[in-house]
C-alpha cells in the first residue's frame, strides 16, 4: 500500500486539515495566532474577585471544565477513526474514506471550539435590523426646528377637511364596529 493512501484512508489529520481551511479561508491568519476573548470561568473568577463582587470564599473553578469538552472530542474522533478495526463494514476505500471523514468534521468541531467561530466573508453586509425605510415611516412627526439665524419658516398650511354628511358618518361609524369586531 502506498503511504499516500494509508494516510487518507487510515488518518483523519488531511481531512481535518481541509474543513479547517475552507472554513477560515477567508482569514488564515487565525490559524498561525489564534485570537479569542478567553471568557474562561477562571477569567472571570478573578475580574469578579478583583471588583468586590464575589464573596471571599468563593472557590476558583477548576480547568476539568475548560478541557473536558476537547477529551470528549477527541475520543469520539479516535472511536470513529479506529472503528474500521472492529469490521463493522467492509474494508472498501469509499467506507475508510467516509469514517475518516466524519472523523475529521468532530476534529474541526473541537478546532472551532477552540479558535472560534470562521469569520464571515469580506464585504457582507449584514443587517441585524430591517431596513431603515420600514422603521421611518413609524416615527411620530417631529416639529420643525427653527434655524439659527431666527428667520421664521413658513407656517404649514392646515388641511381643509370635507363636510361630512350624516350618511358618511353613519356608514364610517358602521366601519369602525365592523373592524372592533373583526379584531375580537
Amino acid at each position: 500500500m502506498n503511504p499516500a493512501e494509508a494516510v487518507f484512508l487510515y488518518l483523519p489529520v488531511p481531512f481535518w486539515a481541509v474543513f479547517v481551511v475552507l472554513l477560515y479561508r477567508h482569514d488564515l491568519s487565525r490559524l498561525t495566532h489564534p485570537v479569542r476573548d478567553d471568557g474562561s470561568l477562571r477569567n472571570w473568577w478573578s475580574v469578579l474577585t478583583y471588583l468586590g463582587i464575589l464573596d471571599a470564599g468563593t472557590n476558583r473553578p477548576s480547568r476539568k471544565r475548560e478541557i473536558l469538552p476537547f477529551v470528549i472530542y477527541l475520543s469520539i474522533s479516535a472511536g470513529v477513526s479506529l472503528s474500521w478495526t472492529l469490521r463493522l463494514f467492509p474494508l472498501v476505500w469509499y467506507y475508510l474514506i467516509i469514517v475518516q471523514g466524519i472523523s475529521g468534521i468532530v476534529l474541526t468541531a473541537a478546532t472551532m471550539q477552540y479558535i472560534g467561530t470562521p469569520p464571515r466573508r469580506p464585504y457582507v453586509d449584514v443587517l441585524t435590523y430591517p431596513r431603515l425605510g420600514s422603521r421611518v415611516r413609524h416615527l411620530p412627526k417631529a416639529l420643525p426646528v427653527k434655524p439659527a439665524d431666527d428667520r421664521k419658516l413658513p407656517e404649514p398650511e392646515e388641511k381643509k377637511t370635507p363636510k361630512l354628511t350624516r350618511a358618511k358618518r353613519h356608514i364610517i361609524v358602521l366601519f369602525r364596529s365592523i373592524k372592533r369586531r373583526l379584531r375580537r
